[in-house]
């Protein structure tokens, strides 16, 4: 078939002119590897391209699959997870508004602490954001989660930089709680009171409990904690008291004031500790937000919130 030419040049003539029309460009990535740099700096849109692309899902056996998540770590996930999990092995990316606003928050040498570490997601973008000079505590009970998490810290390298803890989280050391891990959605897993009867299509472990102050002694300064504890974040708090009374550090917090029995009282301990309120929003920047629209607005669904002394 003849080429014509006319008709090419103007189809693009008509690319060029979308292209230079303000605001309708994305930028594209053509490496096979994302650079760590890219996580924070790329178009949120090509940023996911990238990770669909390089995702290239294995099934291991044993309900056992592995995948490339942000372009970058190998991650190994349970097959029988219908929400995280899926989405992870599919995509290779998971909130990547979060994912973004720790890429641009997080220093070099940083100890920071990933607390209801899930798989290791945000584990492997922090310890590869905080390098060898820094640190990263990794807090997750549930013992499968557990496992998938060490063994995908070890395969990309970060063991020497990384401590997982296999506790949960809590305001006072000693002694266990009930973790309860809910089938196909263990990102779900929460922390249920003594006495109280399992939900149905789960599974309840007796897990140790430790505080976080207990948890870092080792290291006399932590910089950035995330806490996504599906509940049990006002315990953890009260377990920072004695990192709190040196210093106060970055800290995202999932709050959901359906949760707890007092919301607005946790989130006036939250504001006494650091002032003001901001939230990460789903540009994965952090933006200012009062206390009444955290308390009332989406109502029984979660604010991520920015806590800084900065």
């Amino acid at each position: 078939m003849p080429i014509d030419r006319p008709t090419i040049k103007g189809r693009l003539r008509r690319v060029a002119r979308a292209l230079l029309r303000p605001g309708a460009s994305l930028p594209t990535y053509t490496s096979r590897m994302l650079h760590l740099n890219d996580i924070g700096t790329l178009h949120r849109a090509a940023l996911e391209d990238a990770c669909r692309r390089d995702a290239s899902p294995a099934y291991l056996g044993d309900h056992i699959g592995l995948c490339r998540i942000l372009g970058r770590y190998k991650f190994h996930v349970d097959t029988r997870d219908s929400g995280f999990g899926a989405n992870i092995l599919l995509d290779g990316y998971w909130e990547l508004w979060l994912t973004q606003f720790m890429a641009r928050s997080v220093a070099r040498g940083a100890v920071v602490v990933d607390v209801g570490a899930n798989y290791g997601y945000y584990s492997l973008l922090l310890a590869d954001l905080v390098g060898p000079a820094g640190h990263v505590y990794a807090v997750e009970p549930n013992p499968a989660a557990a496992a998938l998490l060490r063994r995908s810290i070890a395969l990309n390298g970060f063991n020497p930089r990384t401590t997982i803890c296999e506790v949960a989280a809590g305001a006072a050391d000693g002694g266990t709680a009930t973790l309860f891990v809910p089938d196909g959605e263990p990102k779900n897993a929460a922390i249920i009171a003594d006495g109280a009867g399992a939900p149905a299509h789960g599974a309840a472990h007796h897990v140790p409990v430790a505080t976080l102050d207990s948890l870092l002694t080792a290291h006399p300064r932590i910089d950035f904690i995330k806490i996504d504890a599906e509940g049990a974040e006002q315990g953890i708090i009260a377990g920072l008291a004695r990192t709190f009374a040196v210093h106060r550090p970055d800290m995202v917090l999932e709050f959901n004031a359906a949760r707890y029995a007092d919301p607005a009282a946790f989130l006036a301990e939250l504001t006494a500790i650091y002032g003001a309120l901001r939230h990460v929003d789903f540009t994965g920047n952090a933006a200012a937000i009062t206390p009444e629209r955290v308390l009332t607005e989406q109502f029984g669904e979660d604010w991520l919130l920015f806590l800084s002394a900065s």
